[in-house]
């Protein structure tokens, strides 16, 4: 039967060579060696050095969720997902699993809770989108809905109001109407119900700008007419027109613009 004939370090610490027979065998970790009391001289049977490979897979396998979950706090499902990336046989993935478990490292209710808190103190998301992130982090539909219902409405109108503050910044030199309508699609792409996007419109209390949405409107008007010379008559009109409303101006500031221009 194989003999361990020489045991050395490798340049990473707590890693070893094991030698059988004066031929290299395979790297084992320090807490593998400690755990079989592997030493010079030991005989291994063939079942031996399976329970020793096996331990040090386990091992490697535990060692590799411990470093990924080192910078961040992760979900059961990513945890799963970098042990499967390095094709380790699912049993070992599920030991590992749960021995994060019982370590109390993994735990996915704990997860969805931090996540929803950092969401409602510094994010600009509603429920709908921090819904969808959980979702994308492999988080059951029972955890997801147990964490978000336990949060009171109210609780979330601070991270609208961040998003309704950025739309309106980022908007500020659009129409009056055409900016409402942003500030309010805005909202509701970042997760938040409609009345939660009316809510925070009303609380913005928007006034339009008359005489810079004039001067806007008057310079986007003499481009737009350059832009259509190639046409004529009604036809240039009414497509410099359209390509003002669709910018959101007023029909009836766009009417009485056009109403200087000559063709």
């Amino acid at each position: 039967m194989p003999t361990i004939t020489k045991i050395t370090p490798q340049k990473h610490a707590g890693r070893f060579n094991l030698f059988l027979d004066d031929r290299f065998a395979f790297g084992i970790s320090e807490s593998t060696l400690v755990k079989f009391h592997l030493t010079k001289g030991m005989v291994l049977d063939e079942l031996a050095i399976q329970d020793v490979k096996a331990a040090q897979q386990q091992a490697e396998a535990n060692s590799t969720a411990l470093n990924y979950l080192s910078s961040q706090q992760r979900t059961r499902h990513e945890v799963a997902e970098k042990l499967r990336s390095a094709e380790l046989p699912a049993e070992v993935i599920q030991h590992t699993l749960d021995f994060l478990v019982d370590l109390h490292y993994l735990d996915d209710d704990q997860y969805a809770q931090s996540f929803i808190n950092d969401a409602l103190a510094l994010g600009d998301k509603g429920p709908g989108v921090v819904s969808q992130k959980l979702i994308q982090r492999g988080l059951s539909d029972r955890v997801i809905h147990s964490a978000l219902d336990a949060i009171d409405a109210d609780h979330w109108l601070p991270a609208a109001r961040r998003a309704a503050k950025k739309s309106a910044n980022q908007s500020s030199r659009e129409p009056f109407f055409k900016r409402q309508q942003k500030i309010r699609l805005a909202l509701i792409k970042k997760g938040f119900s409609g009345d939660v996007a009316d809510t925070m419109l009303s609380e913005l209390d928007l006034q339009p700008d008359v005489d810079g949405e004039h001067e806007r409107l008057v310079a986007d008007a003499e481009k737009q007419w350059r832009l259509k010379r190639k046409y004529e008559g009604y036809d240039r009109r009414n497509r410099v027109k359209m390509a003002l409303f669709r910018k959101g101006y007023d029909l009836d500031a766009i009417d009485a613009v056009l109403a200087e221009f000559n063709d």
